[in-house]
């Protein structure tokens, strides 16, 4: 993750898979050590992250890849490409089930299937309704037939490229259309679930990617476009109130330190409602529970 979503990228997914387990799901944490971090950020990571050299030497019973930011057009362009592609090889081999977050999901279909992301018009920005498109999925167990995920991203994959591919989708696109969200599919030894959307986000993460996009738009002198309201996550209420902020960044003579220190932020953060949480509580512990018997049959094969 870039260093402004570091940390709390950490504690959604803690939340997600940790808090909830009673404390029965040791989290051991790791980083490619050859990305340029801050000052700060390099003494916390230091302080509490071990580099891949420890994850190749003891393989967890689950392992998760969160995603990043974009900044190249094609995957293999970014920096971090031949690591991350090393990682998914390995992880196919050597972890029992490995969940992909956004990009490493885009990514780990291009390695494996060879399936190139489809740039967006528009972001995709919002929580929308998610399709169950099997009850009887043992990641589907519990989950409403129609389930609010949240997303976030520039870019798709098509859901009959990932079937085509042999995916099964868990969470499909649903009436709004934002596309799949959940799918899975067996790559060697492991079982890898790729999430298109963002389960783990708390309830301000799309109310702060929001407000760094403004940001920006408003430093960017034009050349950014304004971003979009986030469909379907706040209430009439605060996207009256945003859309009045966007008002006047649009106007000629608006100055944008004046406005950006003027962005409605907690008057807007008191009223988001997350609608999402509890069914994407259950689909991480859904996706625990299938690491816990893949890690009990492999130690009763050892026995």
């Amino acid at each position: 993750m870039p260093d402004a979503a570091f940390v709390d990228t950490e504690q959604q997914f803690r939340t997600a898979v940790v808090e909830p387990s009673g404390g029965t799901v040791e989290l051991a944490l790791y980083t490619i050590a050859e990305l340029p971090r801050s000052d700060e950020l390099a003494a916390e990571i230091t302080s509490r992250y071990g580099d891949l050299d420890a994850l190749w030497a003891h393989p967890p019973d689950a392992l998760i890849v969160t995603g990043t930011e974009p900044a190249q057009a094609q995957l293999p362009y970014e920096p971090y490409w031949p690591i991350l592609a090393r990682l998914l090889e390995w992880a196919a081999s050597s972890v029992p089930t490995t969940l992909l977050s956004c990009l490493a999901a885009h990514a780990s279909v291009l390695l494996f299937d060879e399936i190139e992301r489809v740039p967006r018009a528009t972001k995709c920005s919002g929580v929308y309704g998610g399709a169950i498109a099997d009850p009887h999925d043992p990641l589907a167990a519990g989950i409403p037939d129609l389930v609010p995920v949240p997303h976030s991203r520039m870019n798709d994959v098509p859901d009959a490229a990932m079937i085509d591919a042999g995916y099964r989708v868990v969470i499909g696109s649903g009436p709004a259309g934002a596309g799949w969200a959940v799918a899975a599919r067996r790559h060697r030894d492991g079982l890898f679930v790729l999430c298109q959307g963002h389960p783990e986000y708390s309830t301000l993460s799309l109310l702060r990617e929001y407000r760094r996009d403004v940001r920006r738009s408003l430093f960017g002198r034009g050349v950014i476009p304004y971003p979009r309201i986030p469909d379907g996550y706040l209430s009439p209420q605060s996207e009256q109130v945003l859309e009045e902020f966007a008002r006047r960044a649009a106007e000629a003579d608006a100055d944008p330190l004046e406005l950006w220190e003027s962005f409605p932020f907690e008057a807007v953060a008191g009223t988001v409602e997350n609608s999402w949480a509890a069914p994407m509580a259950t689909l991480y512990a859904n996706w625990l529970e299938l690491a816990r018997a893949a890690a009990l049959t492999t130690t009763t094969a050892r026995g």
